[in-house]
């Protein structure tokens, strides 16, 4: 009787545990035919190609997405909850001139990241301040160094079917065990 007991509660703290892990997918989505490309590796795009992030978590969670361009500038483009199992489509993005690397900061986390929640609403109220954006960058790349010294963040990659206009693998990576991860997406044009 004690040993059901204890693996009945054994069960329901993984269960538990599970529940409150961090999972969520990702794909990178380049150009009108919308083909997927892999993120594990530097982006080699197009002056004037577009490109489109699909993320589906599957817990509830919190996403910052920011880019820092090739002209050296910071842009937001998501900084809201995420609710678990609805897909969120980011884009077009139109990569504009000059040519150069455009860096993608997606920052999903179980927890409110207060202090830079608190950098990207300075940051909205005076985008052409170089003070803030350079605050906000400084702290995207801490958060980064933060998460890195855990490791390598675990990645799965999840084969998809080909798209509805080709037949080309859809690339989906998948992001397990761990409450917070700043993934960066390298791309150059």
């Amino acid at each position: 009787m004690k040993k059901a007991i204890a693996l009945i509660l054994f069960i329901a703290c993984g269960v538990c545990l599970y529940a409150q892990a961090l999972s969520w997918d990702i794909k990178f989505l380049r150009g009108n035919i919308r083909e997927s490309l892999p993120i594990s590796r530097i982006l080699q795009m197009a002056t004037g190609e577009i490109f489109r992030i699909s993320i589906t978590p599957t817990s509830d969670c919190f996403s910052y997405i920011i880019i820092y361009d090739s002209e050296r500038k910071v842009q937001v483009i998501h900084d809201q909850p995420l609710r678990r199992g609805i897909e969120l489509n980011l884009g077009p993005f139109l990569l504009t001139a000059p040519s150069g690397t455009e860096t993608i900061y997606v920052i999903m986390s179980l927890e409110r990241e207060t202090r830079l929640e608190q950098l990207i609403q300075n940051h909205k109220n005076n985008p052409d301040s170089r003070l803030h954006s350079d605050s906000l960058r400084r702290e995207v790349v801490r958060l980064q160094s933060e998460v890195s010294r855990l490791g390598e963040p675990a990645s799965t990659f999840i084969p998809g079917g080909g798209t509805t206009r080709s037949n080309t693998p859809e690339y989906i990576t998948r992001f397990t065990g761990r409450n917070i991860y700043v993934r960066t997406i390298t791309i150059r044009h």
